[in-house]
């Protein structure tokens, strides 16, 4: 079982964008040679013109310090992908692979934010916090998952969920279990606290 640091990259782009341009393909391939061996990618269920890659660089490695020979250079290329020039990154490490894959490999994938007010101390709501993912395996259709605090913004929670189908997530969603951490933190939210649901294709190093 080896650490790994998940960066989930969001990029706005044109509707219909292909999974398949070359210029995005070219950057899945530049990963693999620093040592990814799984990414995910597809497109936001609620919105066409929105693009998630995420990818699961080995270790302990802050994504922002990745060594190509050029770094700057492969980032400039990340940015480009977004049509403002402007993605948002998250860097969340965790302790092993294992933790997220099953929520990647899900027939549907959540990424839900929860970002907090700053005047807001993590460590008093950190048990609320933590139990609005292990909840969720009282839901039926769960297929496991985590979640982490993001290391280039300590203000954002990012939870990893894996889900047998967008029925399933909104089902839970109604459910008593489900409001009673989300009252509990509602107070504490700052804009930007959003979930958002992909079917993501699956990229392996060979």
């Amino acid at each position: 079982m080896n650490p790994i640091t998940l960066e989930l990259l969001k990029f706005t782009v044109n509707k219909g964008f292909d999974l398949a341009a070359p210029t995005f393909t070219s950057l899945r391939q530049t990963v693999k040679k620093y040592g990814v061996k799984e990414q995910h990618f597809g497109i936001t269920e609620d919105d066409p013109n929105q693009l998630l890659w995420v990818i699961q660089w080995p270790g302990n490695t802050n994504p922002g310090e990745v060594k190509p020979n050029s770094d700057a250079e492969f980032r400039q290329k990340v940015n480009a992908l977004d049509i403002n020039s402007k993605p948002e990154s998250y860097h969340v490490p965790f302790r092993f692979e294992e933790e997220v894959k099953d929520a990647l490999d899900a027939p549907l994938s959540e990424f839900a934010f929860v970002v907090l007010q700053e005047s807001t101390k993590t460590d008093t709501i950190i048990n609320s916090l933590h139990r609005t993912f292990s909840d969720c395996y009282y839901a039926k259709g769960f297929s496991g998952g985590s979640w982490g605090i993001a290391s280039n913004n300590d203000r954002v929670c990012l939870y990893v969920l894996g889900w047998e189908s967008r029925a399933h997530h909104t089902e839970y969603s109604k459910g008593p279990i489900f409001a009673l951490e989300i009252d509990n933190l509602a107070p504490h939210f700052a804009p930007g606290s959003i979930g958002l649901f992909s079917k993501l294709k699956k990229e392996s190093s060979s």
